[in-house]
């Protein structure tokens, strides 16, 4: 009984193809082809979004049931969905994806610990500083971008609850 033949690969259209693309379904033949199709694949408008269980979730201790009402007011860690709201917001993305130099700033910041991470953000924010002789100092583009940012996560966190506080920027 003769083999089946297979179909003819769709980039030179010469050879037996033995792959097939996982992205668009199409049959080719080998590393010479796939490479000539992969600069031919139309670009998607928006990238498919990573599975939440392959990210690297920080840690999220479980509230106890008796809460210390010494640590009442202090600022509480995250919770899992407020997590998974920043990983899927697209305001988020689209920041990111826009402005590169954004992703270095914030891993600058968060290389630094305890008060000299606060202390950096504060400056970055330009929160906290002394107007000159009562006038207020003009903030750049920099420092627009990355209060974006934080009102972008403030909103993902936030969801739906629209009547939460809004960040102030005191101006």
């Amino acid at each position: 009984m003769p083999k089946p033949s297979r179909a003819k690969c769709q980039v030179c259209n010469e050879t037996e193809s033995k792959y097939t693309c996982s992205v668009c379904s199409i049959v080719y033949c080998s590393v010479p082809c796939y490479k000539q199709h992969k600069g031919i694949i139309p670009l998607q408008d928006e990238k498919p979004l990573k599975a939440l269980t392959s990210l690297r979730w920080p840690y999220v201790p479980e509230e106890s049931a008796y809460p210390d009402p010494l640590t009442r007011d202090d600022p509480k860690p995250l919770s899992l969905p407020q997590y998974e709201a920043i990983a899927t917001s697209k305001p988020l993305r689209a920041l990111m994806t826009e402005h590169p130099e954004l992703r270095d700033t914030l891993k600058g910041i968060d290389e630094l610990r305890g008060q000299g991470r606060v202390d950096a953000l504060h400056r970055a924010l330009r929160l906290n500083q002394a107007n000159n002789g009562g006038r207020t100092e003009e903030v750049g583009e920099d420092v627009l971008l990355l209060r974006q940012f934080a009102q972008a996560v403030e909103d993902a966190i936030r969801g739906d609850k629209q009547d939460g506080l809004r960040l102030q920027w005191g101006e």
